[in-house]
């Protein structure tokens, strides 16, 4: 129905006034593209080609004019991530060397801290990859752990930052 009333409004309005429109040729539209976009819409694909044509609007531009398909939703992004401070990207860095040495999979035989940060268990489980139920010995989940340690103030539960060395 919209997309009569449309078709209508425009030859109604060519013919008032001749002089004020200029005839709008559009190329013509690819046969595939038209019965599949007919099909999509549930419209005839005659019907779809004579409107398309008398507006001077594509196809696709038409249907979507008279509400017969709807635009696509543009793509939203998640917002990006907020920049890292390097200062806590460095004593993590410090931290990690003289806790594991950079070995994610370290495990204390004493202690049975575990991962690249030596997480001990109890503490690994108040953070919050600890509660999601990720593993110390994920490089990625412990360092996103310590991170978070650092920005809470917990940075001296590590050794290397009780005696001064990060």
């Amino acid at each position: 129905m919209a997309r009569h009333v449309v078709a209508s409004v425009i030859v109604l309005s060519s013919l008032f006034s001749p002089g004020l429109t200029k005839p709008v040729v559009a190329a013509d539209p690819d046969p595939d593209d038209v019965a599949s976009l007919a099909v999509e819409a549930g419209v005839d694909q005659l019907d779809l080609l004579g409107a398309a044509s008398t507006t001077g609007l594509s196809p696709r531009s038409y249907l979507y004019a008279v509400g017969e398909l709807e635009r696509p939703r543009p793509l939203v992004l998640p917002p990006p991530a907020p920049p890292l401070n390097p200062a806590i990207e460095r004593r993590l860095d410090c931290i990690m060397h003289y806790e594991s040495g950079g070995f994610a999979g370290a495990t204390n035989p004493y202690s049975k801290a575990a991962g690249a940060y030596q997480f001990l268990w109890s503490t690994w489980a108040g953070t919050p990859e600890g509660r999601a139920g990720l593993s110390p010995y994920d490089p990625v989940a412990a360092r996103s752990a310590a991170r978070w340690m650092l920005q809470q103030g917990r940075a001296r539960e590590w050794v290397p930052v009780q005696r001064g060395l990060c």
